[in-house]
């Protein structure tokens, strides 16, 4: 027979059996979540929060600057909730996610639609802003701050070893760069990435031309060379 300590503990057993878990807390805003893409739309991105909640990210904010989308389903992204409503969790990819995607971002992290974006890969102009031993800054065209600087380190200047940077880099000196990294309020730009994709592309045009012209000037037909033979 149980005594009646073991009749309390069970008892006290079967109540906390029967006692309903806690739910889980909703998402909020600033949340940093993990979640998984389920489908991709002309203006939003639907993703699974957590097996059985949804929520979107605006496809502006994962399309690159050409207006491409890499984003598919399946894809998992570290993102942060911007606002729960009735309409839903809207969701904002973290910088370091939609730069991964290959999407144009802010370098303040800004979700204004009307925000300065790059993306890595794209080519900008721009005049020199300030000049350190270690790199030139270049402030992008229709830019203003921060928000629309990048550097070029010394390495990716194309400058002789050894060179004045500020002799050879005057403020307001006019370039072209590509944008070779993004991180939080950082843009790291490369003259001569941007000179090895101008230099390749030369290359692949004249190899394309050369094709025909190699062709044109062959053997010819059987016919053409039994023309060519002289009469007896």
């Amino acid at each position: 027979m149980p005594s009646d300590s073991q009749k309390e503990s069970f008892a006290a057993l079967f109540e906390e059996t029967g006692k309903a878990a806690p739910r889980a807390r909703g998402p909020r805003v600033g949340d940093a979540l993990e979640v998984v893409v389920v489908q991709v739309g002309k203006d939003a991105v639907f993703v699974e929060l957590d097996g059985r909640r949804q929520g979107f990210i605006e496809a502006v904010d994962l399309r690159a600057a050409d207006g491409t989308m890499k984003a598919a389903v399946g894809d998992r992204l570290r993102v942060r909730v911007l606002n729960v409503d009735d309409q839903g969790v809207r969701l904002a990819p973290t910088l370091q996610a939609a730069v991964a995607a290959g999407a144009s971002v802010s370098l303040d992290g800004s979700t204004d639609p009307d925000a300065v974006k790059f993306a890595v890969g794209q080519l900008v102009s721009g005049a020199v802003d300030r000049v350190e031993s270690y790199g030139v800054f270049l402030q992008v065209e229709g830019t203003k701050g921060r928000a629309g600087r990048g550097l070029v380190p010394r390495s990716e200047l194309g400058a002789p070893r050894g060179a004045d940077l500020r002799k050879t880099f005057a403020l307001g000196t006019k370039l072209k760069a590509k944008v070779l990294a993004l991180e939080e309020g950082k843009m790291r730009l490369s003259l001569t990435a941007l000179k090895d994709d101008e230099e390749r592309k030369e290359f692949e045009g004249f190899k394309g031309k050369e094709k025909p012209e190699a062709a044109a000037s062959g053997f010819g037909t059987l016919g053409d060379l039994l023309k060519k033979r002289p009469a007896k």
